[in-house]
Formats: C-alpha cells, structure tokens, sequence
C-alpha cells in the first residue's frame, strides 16, 4: 500500500583530510584506539521545509576508532538509508562530512517529522541524534522588495540630508528592521509592523554639511532569525560625479527591483559629469529617466527641468520625463550633471552593428570550419553548451533584437550560470558566443566569439558565465538586444 508520506534522500558527501585505520573488512578487525563512543555534531536538530523544497542534514561526524556507517531513519517516512563509509570508502575513517538531501513530496504540507541520525564505529559503539523537520517551517530569509542602493549620493546644498526609503517583506513575519551609520552615531531599530510580513522604512537621515562618504549598515530579520544584510556607501558632496549611471524605462521601484538582470540598464560613463546612453525604442512614447542609484527613483533622479525642458535636473521630486516619440528606432542621448546640457539623436536598426558573423537563421555557419558543409547559423540561451540551447526568435522590425519564446523557471538565490552561444549539433564552443562583464553582478553582456562582424571593434569579453541573483521563485522572459549588449531578465506578465 502506498503511504501518504514519501521522502527521497540524495547524499552528497564531502570528506576531509583524515586518519585513514588500516582494516580488513572481509575479517571485520580493527583495533581499538581509545574506545569512545563517535562524536555526532549536527549543524541544526530544527530544520524548516516546504512543499517541494530541499533539506540538508548536515553535521561533523569524527571517531578515533573509525566510522564504519551512519544510518538515517524515519519509520512515517519509511526512511531507513545506511552510509556505509567502509563499503563506499575502502576503509574507516576518523572524520567524515554529512550532508544528506531530502526533497519533501507534495503531500507532507504542515507535517513535523523526527528523524533519527545514528553514527556507528567500527567497535559497534554509537551516538544517535534526533532532527526535526517542521514542514511548515520558517525556511526563506526575508526579501528587499525595493533595497537601498550599495552606493548613494547625497548633493550637498545648504544641508546634507538622505530621504530614507526602501521596502522589506517576509512571508512568515518580521522581527525587526536596524539602520546605522556609526560615523555620525546614527542608530535605528523597528520592531513593530502593522503589516507583519511587510514594511516601508522611510526616514529623514541629516549628515554633517561637508564632502565625506559615511557606511550605512541595513540588517532585517525575520521572526525565525533569518536575516539578511546590506552595506551602503554613502557620498555627501557638492560635486557629485556618479561613476556609474542607469536608465530606466519602468514606472516603479518596485520594477527595478524585481528583475534578474538588465533593469535598470547601465549607460556608459564618458567623461567628468558625462554620459552616454544608447537604447532601442520599440513604441512610441517611452519615457526614461537617468539614475545615480538602480534601486530607487530617489534621492536623486535625472531628468528635464520642468522650468526649462532645454536642461536637465536631478531633483526627484520635479524631474520630468524623456518622452521617446520615434518607434522602432535607437537613440543616442548624451548628458552632462555638471552643465545640465544634453543631446539627443536616433539611428534606425539597419545602420546599428552587430559582432555576429551571419544572418540569423541561414545557412552560412561552416560546420567543420573546413568548407565542406554548411549549416543553419543561430544561437540562443544556453545553461549547457552548444549542444543544448533554447534558441532565440529574431525581432521582426530590429534583427540586433532577439527574444526567448518560452519563459525561464528560476528560483530564488543565484542563477546556476547560463551564456548566449550558437548552436552546434557536436558541440563546437564559443564561435558565436556573448559573456558577462560580472559573474554575480552582470550588467553587460561583451562578445566572446571567435568569429564575428569585420565591423564590430568592441574588445573581447572575458570568458565569465552569468550568474545574475534571482529576486524569487517564478517564471521569467528574456530579451536580448545584440547590438546594446543588454540582456534583461524580468518577472512573465
């Protein structure tokens, strides 16, 4: 008969330098080192767990004797699973790593289970310890739904004050929210939430009234203790001149943050005050606004100065936006913080150049590099290799535009790794192939191939993979402009 509950175990061990005991384990001999019982140090006896989710049973396990196995059981469970250490190993040893895996199955939702760990030595002496796993457990750290910027800048007028602002939420309950910046002893802590699962700090932060940067420490935990960090930098100056400036073309913090990747994007920083922004517009009417911080559209947001649209302001609270009345054509804006000046002017698609060496979708890709065969040239997302890649359709007005058809299922954490690389049906590596210009923090994708446009004079990218964080579990859709070199990850409508 099959019972309700079912759990598979995948264990994944991880041995350290050891003692390794002579034995022969036909005759099952070995001598005594000191006769005590194994020591058993589990890393957590309360383990949470969801619906599909994964544990890890994880603790040192050390012996002078030798280990000869260690057992996990749980009779609801029917888990009865043996690491025999001297049969996978060849011989005992003194320390050993657990790490055992269990996916819950879908129906074991609100169930607490007991499960027992027990670790034997080769004299037959044993130390058991119990694990609990709630299946309604606290098991996610809480979440920036719109975070602080790493770096924030403050111009300095008659006074340096920061307006404050960024949103926390967690699906069991917040225990406690803390802002500090120590150079100006600075200290703030919330403990109570009218919404128990989310909350806006917003508070007026006054720094002194000269040209310094200060940290700010933002540290959120939920009630469970699962906590999460962020360091910021901030600079109060008179001048500011941003290293690194974005555009955005959402409607709401919550937007830029909600991504994988690519929103906002990065424009590129030219010169002392000055920057260059390229994007393709699809639709009439785009509005965009430059940001010296990619989390938030405060404290600061560039755009025209109300007063006179032929300049620019940073003031978030009157900035009005670019209004991008051309479809289907790229734009080059050029600006300048200092002399609030810009510029702007548009190029069709047709005269836009791309480092792809062939027409999508022809075939003109030498298979063998030798002329004997042609094949059909096109590439796509790939987190494998040339062999196994989810290929892009081609924009029909823009061929430097290209688009994922099906969504992308991620879950929260870091992307496992994935690049843009042409296919190969024997695995031909990196002759049409884009990489990031950070593996954790990709905002850029440079080109990578080996063949590629005569016209493109972009330097070479570095062979680094994507591995973008991923906000929360979901589906997601995935463009890919070929000429910007921007790659944007958002949450399926």
């Amino acid at each position: 008969m099959k019972n309700k509950h079912y759990l598979l175990g995948a264990l994944a061990a991880l041995i350290l330098p050891a003692v390794c005991l002579s034995c022969d384990d036909d005759k099952e001999s070995w001598s005594a080192v000191d006769g005590n019982d194994p020591v058993l140090a589990l890393e957590s006896t309360e383990l949470g767990s969801r619906l599909g989710r994964t544990v890890n049973i994880k603790g040192k396990v050390t012996d002078a004797d030798g280990l000869r196995y260690i057992k996990l059981q749980c009779l609801p469970l029917y888990l009865d699973k043996t690491i025999d250490i001297v049969d996978i190993y060849g011989e005992a040893l003194t320390e050993y790593d657990l790490d055992y895996k269990i996916s819950s199955d879908l129906t074991e939702a609100g169930d607490i289970f007991d499960i027992t760990v027990t670790a034997v030595d080769v004299l037959g002496k044993e130390t058991s310890a119990k694990v609990r796993i709630d299946m309604n457990g606290d098991v996610d750290d809480p979440v920036f739904a719109i975070a602080p910027a790493e770096e924030i800048t403050v111009v300095l007028k008659e006074a340096a004050e920061l307006e404050l602002s960024f949103t926390v939420t967690d699906d069991r309950g917040l225990g406690s929210v803390e802002v500090a910046v120590p150079e100006i002893q600075f200290s703030d802590i919330v403990t109570e939430f009218a919404d128990p699962c989310e909350y806006t700090y917003a508070r007026t932060i006054s720094f002194p009234a000269s040209n310094a940067d200060y940290t700010m420490n933002v540290a959120v935990a939920d009630k469970a203790g699962h906590k999460v960090e962020r360091v910021c930098v901030i600079h109060v100056s008179d001048t500011p001149d941003f290293a690194k400036m974005w555009l955005a073309d959402v409607a709401s913090a919550q937007e830029l943050n909600s991504d994988v990747m690519g929103v906002p994007m990065l424009i590129s920083h030219t010169g002392q005050f000055t920057y260059e922004a390229r994007y393709y517009n699809e639709a009439a009417g785009t509005q965009i606004y430059f940001l010296p911080q990619r989390t938030d559209f405060k404290p600061l947001c560039y755009g025209l100065d109300p007063a006179d649209n032929t300049r620019i302001t940073g003031d978030a609270a009157t900035a009005k936006p670019f209004v991008l009345d051309q479809a289907k054509m790229y734009y080059h804006i050029t600006f300048n913080i200092l002399t609030r000046s810009y510029s702007i002017d548009t190029y069709s698609p047709a005269e836009a150049v791309v480092p792809y060496p062939h027409t999508f979708g022809a075939m003109e890709m030498d298979q063998w590099e030798d002329g004997s065969e042609l094949t059909e040239f096109w590439f796509g997302y790939t987190t494998e290799g040339p062999g196994n890649i989810k290929r892009f359709t081609q924009d029909a007005d823009n061929p430097c535009l290209f688009r994922l058809d099906e969504t992308i299922s991620l879950n929260a954490g870091n992307h496992s790794g994935f690049i843009i690389h042409n296919y190969h049906s024997d695995g031909w590596w990196n002759y049409c192939t884009w990489r990031a210009d950070n593996e954790f923090d990709p905002e850029h994708a440079g080109y990578y191939g080996k063949a590629k446009n005569p016209a493109w004079k972009e330097p070479m990218a570095d062979d680094i993979w994507f591995k973008p964080p991923v906000p929360a579990d979901g589906k997601y859709t995935l463009t890919f402009d070929a000429h910007l070199g921007h790659i944007k990850i958002v949450p399926a409508k």
